[in-house]
């Protein structure tokens, strides 16, 4: 836990007017959660006579302090036992703050601003649905490959002797049509043939 400690009530109502040059905005689980406002020297502790107290039992009772410079604060360590760290690293002597650096005493982290900080969370949008392709709504699901198709007599689910019957069948007409031209071939050499030697007898040729 972590609240702002006025010195008087009117110090208290100045803090309301006009804003502070500097702000230490608590962060809970990586989020804003109170703004502190900077004016003057700020001491940070465990110790209630601290301007910022922090309920931390890894915090020291007078863990560090924020002295204003020009436009900014200067972080110094008052010598705590577990350290001030600024930004994931631990200071060993006093630094110049940057706007949103990180300020770490124990478990607690702080964000510096200069100017007024933003508390306003951002909005949880639901993660967007993936997109439907237009295929996958215009189009059914292909059907997986069907299987190489088997001859035709193998579809008609024919015995393997039919097959082999048919195939002897057409062997034999195959042959028979080759006997024919041969001897079609052959007869008409023996014509030709007969007719030279016909024309040699009569003296023609």
């Amino acid at each position: 836990m972590v609240r702002y400690i006025a010195e008087s009530e009117e110090d208290f109502k100045t803090l309301q007017e006009p804003p502070a040059a500097a702000y230490l905005v608590l962060l809970v689980g990586g989020r804003p959660s109170h703004a502190f406002p900077l004016r003057g020297e700020i001491r940070l502790g465990r110790d209630k006579d601290n301007a910022v107290v922090v309920a931390d039992q890894k915090v020291s009772r007078h863990h560090a302090t924020l002295a204003p410079i020009d436009n900014t604060f200067i972080l110094t360590d008052q010598g705590s036992a577990n350290g001030t760290f600024l930004n994931g690293v631990q200071i060993a002597q006093p630094t110049r703050l940057k706007h949103h650096d990180r300020l770490t005493l124990g478990d607690t982290t702080f964000l510096f601003t200069i100017g007024q900080p933003d508390l306003t969370p951002p909005p949880e949008h639901p993660a967007p649905a993936p997109p439907v392709p237009p295929a996958a709504t215009a189009f059914p699901p292909l059907a997986p490959p069907a299987a190489p198709a088997a001859p035709f007599l193998a579809e008609a689910h024919m015995p393997i002797w039919v097959l082999v019957g048919c195939m002897a069948l057409v062997i034999i007409a195959l042959l028979f049509v080759l006997a024919l031209l041969l001897g079609l071939f052959m007869g008409s050499s023996q014509l030709l043939g007969w007719d030279i030697n016909t024309f040699n007898s009569i003296g023609l040729v």
